[in-house]
């Protein structure tokens, strides 16, 4: 079980630089690329990645607004469409990762990797839950713009200071979608509780057992799974085998047992 590297789009390719991406005039272009039925599964994986990428880094470099969660969340619920109806595409976007760490690209990690937990989990949920759930997923960081970017970034271990702005991007992030009329009660859930432990050590609650929403879990596992392989500039990414295993041997406390398995065997059907 080893990722493949990331495909990236050529740097002529219209939707290259991440600060095009998600402008008003842009998303039918962009989608029109990511939801082509000729494009290889692989390359339609890599565009969905880079297209996300693009809208969460405008997200997280502007002031948040609600028309700006609009329009970061209706080309993300297309995409997710792409991901519920398409097998191949699922597999692809499993396998890939992104080499360089920003938190925008951390948002992508974790909401794909979340909606497919969610797909493979939930397979009875209807089409409507499955893309209103892409988008809280995608966005259960917002918090963090508005963290200082040299607490965000440092390398090494944070203050009890530092680490205390740190803990309060949940709510942060809650507060800054009220006040822009965009936290529903999805978006509310993987927001705060993308912190939490099953066992009630997590913040910023310490919710435990069955007071920790199902979703909220599902973000929560994806979250710790991308900063165990996430390359930093001060240290490098496990593989995916080690982060599993390092996440069952020492972690195993902190999930659902029936949800890290089934996260697990997401990674067993594409080595088969």
């Amino acid at each position: 079980m080893t990722a493949e590297p990331l495909v990236k789009l050529p740097e002529n390719h219209p939707t290259a630089d991440p600060s095009e991406w998600g402008k008003k005039n842009r998303p039918s272009e962009e989608l029109s690329l990511v939801l082509n039925a000729s494009i290889p599964p692989k390359e339609k994986a890599s565009a969905v990645f880079e297209h996300c990428s693009g809208l969460m880094h405008n997200l997280m470099n502007e002031p948040v607004t609600e028309q700006l969660i609009e329009e970061t969340s209706q080309p993300i619920i297309a995409l997710a469409e792409c991901v519920i109806a398409d097998e191949d595409v699922s597999g692809s976007l499993l396998r890939i990762t992104s080499h360089d760490y920003y938190t925008y690209t951390h948002c992508v990690n974790v909401g794909v990797k979340s909606l497919l937990i969610a797909k493979h989990m939930l397979k009875t949920a209807d089409d409507n839950l499955m893309k209103e759930l892409g988008v809280g997923f995608f966005l259960h960081d917002i918090g963090k713009s508005q963290v200082d970017p040299g607490i965000l970034n440092k390398p090494g271990k944070l203050t009890e200071e530092e680490f205390g702005i740190m803990r309060n991007h949940p709510e942060r992030g809650a507060e800054l979608l009220k006040q822009a009329n965009s936290l529903d009660e999805i978006r509310k859930i993987t927001v705060l509780q993308h912190h939490e432990k099953i066992d009630g050590t997590g913040y910023p609650y310490g919710l435990k057992g069955d007071e920790f929403h199902q979703f909220g879990q599902i973000c929560a596992l994806a979250d710790i799974y991308d900063a165990l392989t996430a390359e930093r500039s001060y240290k490098k990414g496990m593989t995916v085998f080690a982060a599993l295993k390092l996440m069952k041997d020492k972690m195993s406390h902190h999930f659902d047992e029936k949800l890290f398995n089934s996260f697990i065997q997401l990674f067993i059907k594409e080595s088969t």
